[in-house]
């Protein structure tokens, strides 16, 4: 039962990041904790969502703004290092409060401001995710907020926000995998979510125009913020 949840739940949230850009991961991430081992969310999340984004940017490779992802990824391998270090020592019985912490965090903080330098923006974004993705695993809005304050239309700033979070999950992967993590005690619930996402990308990338995004947004708030709460209450029972 626990594996065709996390099943349906990769392809939903697959399906909503196509449409709207943001929050499939996090949904994700917010419904994981009791279903997998504390200690596997991050990584086993971190490989699905390689999947998700990869898939998502190949789908509309050609809305891709390189100048944007290409520092985004150069900052994304100094954030992962230095992550990395600070994984180990950290209790991850605990990480489903980091998540949720971070989740109601984006939800309804002020927000993270960064200046807008053309290179040191997405650098200093890149740095960030990719750090912080290391601890509580979906930091997608960071830089979806800052491609969408660039102008980007609607399928540029999807695609290049998934080319940019593709390379930030493919370094989280390699450096859990260099600290020791067994993925391949996970293989097949990863081979089932990975086809999931994928087939959840496909989906609403086709149907992005037909749902209007005024939908989801209010919806979403919610529904992350009693995914969040859930988190905090289960780690404690």
């Amino acid at each position: 039962m626990n594996d065709l949840l996390l099943i349906l739940a990769a392809f939903t949230t697959s399906i909503l990041t196509a449409i709207t850009g943001i929050g499939g991961g996090m949904i994700l991430i917010a419904i994981m904790p009791g279903l997998l081992p504390a200690s596997a969310i991050i990584p086993v999340h971190g490989l699905v969502q390689l999947f998700a984004n990869s898939s998502r940017a190949v789908f509309g490779w050609n809305h891709i703004h390189w100048r944007y992802a290409v520092a985004f990824i150069s900052g994304s391998v100094v954030g992962g290092i230095v992550a990395a270090g600070i994984t180990l020592n950290i209790n991850l019985e605990y990480t489903p409060l980091l998540i949720a912490g971070y989740i109601l965090f984006i939800v309804w903080g002020p927000g993270l401001k960064l200046k807008k330098a053309p290179r040191s923006e997405f650098f200093t974004i890149g740095l960030l995710q990719t750090g912080l993705g290391m601890i509580v695993g979906a930091t997608g809005p960071l830089g979806h907020a800052s491609l969408l304050a660039r102008g980007l239309q609607r399928d540029a700033l999807v695609v290049t926000a998934a080319s940019m979070m593709t390379f930030s999950h493919l370094i989280k992967v390699i450096l859990f995998g260099v600290l020791g993590f067994a993925f391949m005690s996970y293989w097949e619930i990863v081979l089932a979510m990975s086809a999931g996402v994928i087939a959840g990308a496909f989906t609403g990338t086709h149907i992005r125009y037909k749902i209007p995004e005024s939908i989801f947004r209010p919806a979403l708030k919610w529904l992350l913020t009693i995914l969040a709460i859930r988190m905090i209450v289960i780690t404690f029972i």
